[in-house]
């Protein structure tokens, strides 16, 4: 199997080196070599020349580009990636993050290997620290689970299994390269198209994901705009492949799942409560027509007491897919506020939790937004 492993990257020459190192081994162990190609972001650390130094076993190349779409983001290194692979004639596409600790040689492999015995898409399963991925655990996973009704648990992972008749749904229309999927959108947009499409989806289990993570009060909001920007987008392009779903599927897991607690991620509780409020009284205004009046006035409460329950919750979702939708919200941003509310909620409930405690309560979010769909298909 003829297999391109693509990194993106912008400023990750501390981290790239140790990465393309793995994944060319993995390459080389598993598919008896292979393509390692980074494209980058116009990164001024030296990020390509990492990529260029680093050792590789005989029978791997290792090639790194400056991708050329207009628009910097994640989302058009990744279209170049394809573009890439595509013309090197691949398999399959594997893509990595540039900033992971975590990664070996076996992760190659077991995003790879499924898409040879008939599998299109290859999402990551690890394990990750309660309060890393945010934004998965409050919002894309709860959402793409209730909605296209497969239970895939990291839909905005990063590090994904593409097959090559994907590679080419994904770059047919290039409109949608011009929307917020050139950016943070990206990993929303590959992982709902391949579900609402019916292509064979399977994860991979990988064990830790130890990388550079962000305090979500302190970093995330721009991601959370294009994040669930474009998970709205996709639910009006989509919506014939959700609105009959009622029930959650299970997906079946390549390779055996760890244990484990992973290290620590830091998350400022008092920054989130703070800017919670801040941005809330920015946005009020917007938020007041985006939302009905009986959710506006449960989010006041939550605002008070940082005590934000799931259903409350998918009700703020759900009205701002509506509001999104109608060009209410032009952007997903005014919602900001009530993430860092929800997270700091989740933060407060999970302080004394281990990480797999903490996992059943996000389960159980899911299994709401799925009881809670009617709502949504009221008001869409």
């Amino acid at each position: 199997m003829n297999v391109v492993v693509g990194i993106p990257s912008y400023n990750n020459a501390e981290t790239i080196s140790f990465v393309v190192k793995q994944a060319a081994e993995g390459l080389k162990k598993y598919f008896g070599g292979g393509i390692v190609v980074n494209a980058d972001g116009g990164s001024t650390d030296g990020t390509r020349d990492a990529v260029l130094k680093t050792p590789v076993p005989q029978g791997v190349e290792v090639h790194s580009f400056v991708y050329r779409w207009p628009i910097p983001g994640k989302g058009s290194a990744m279209k170049e990636l394809m573009e890439f692979a595509l013309g090197r004639e691949a398999d399959a596409i594997v893509f990595v993050d540039s900033d992971l600790r975590s990664i070996t040689p076996e992760w190659i492999h077991r995003l790879a290997k499924p898409i040879g015995e008939g599998y299109h898409f290859v999402a990551p399963l690890y394990i990750r620290h309660k309060w890393d991925g945010t934004i998965t655990n409050n919002i894309a996973y709860p959402m793409t689970a209730s909605l296209y009704g497969e239970n895939v648990r990291q839909p905005i992972g990063g590090d994904f299994g593409v097959s090559r008749k994907l590679m080419e749904v994904y770059l047919e229309d290039e409109d949608v390269w011009k929307t917020h999927v050139a950016r943070f959108g990206v990993d929303i947009f590959l992982t709902t198209t391949a579900l609402a499409r019916g292509f064979r989806v399977i994860q991979a289990a990988l064990g830790m994901k130890i990388h550079d993570p962000k305090d979500p009060a302190a970093s995330l909001g721009p991601m959370f705009n294009q994040v669930v920007g474009t998970l709205f987008m996709l639910m009006e392009r989509y919506e014939e492949a959700w609105k009959g779903v009622r029930a959650i599927e299970e997906v079946p897991v390549f390779g055996e799942l760890e244990k484990g607690e992973p290290e620590p991620v830091k998350v400022t509780l008092e920054l989130l409560e703070k800017k919670a409020k801040e941005l809330f009284a920015e946005y009020e205004e917007v938020l007041r027509r985006a939302l009905s009046s009986e959710t506006l006035e449960g989010v006041r409460k939550a605002l008070k007491t940082f005590e934000f329950d799931n259903r409350l919750w998918s009700h703020v979702l759900y009205e701002g897919a509506v509001a999104y939708r109608d060009g209410v919200l032009g952007e997903a941003e005014p919602l900001v506020p009530l993430y860092f509310a929800k997270t700091a909620d989740f933060v407060k409930r999970t302080m004394d939790m281990s990480t797999l405690e903490a996992e059943k309560l996000i389960e159980e979010r899911a299994k709401i937004f799925l009881e809670e769909k009617d709502y949504l298909l009221e008001r869409w």
